[in-house]
């Protein structure tokens, strides 16, 4: 898969991630904003082509946060926002 191959996947840039966080802006207190970019971060800095955070990665994240509840701060609702807030980035 190349740089400008159309098989590029749709991907959430620093960018788009700066617009996400300043949406979930006093929806998600600073230190979920936080657990939020610690989670996704090896995604969205990932070298070369392969930065930003695809749906593939972000679905596989938000698994993983619903499936283990007890190990974070988030609540149900919190995630569903940052899933309407995710959703719009990675559209096709």
């Amino acid at each position: 898969m190349g740089l400008f191959s159309a098989n590029t996947p749709k991907r959430v840039t620093k960018e788009e991630w700066e617009r996400i966080t300043e949406n979930l802006y006093g929806k998600l207190d600073e230190r979920e904003r936080n657990l939020l970019e610690m989670f996704f971060r090896a995604d969205l800095f990932e070298p070369n082509s392969e930065y930003g955070i695809t749906q593939s990665e972000f679905s596989a994240g938000m698994e993983w946060l619903r499936q283990n509840m007890r190990r974070h701060d988030f609540e149900e609702s919190d995630l569903d926002l940052i899933e309407q807030q995710f959703a719009e980035h990675l559209k096709d």
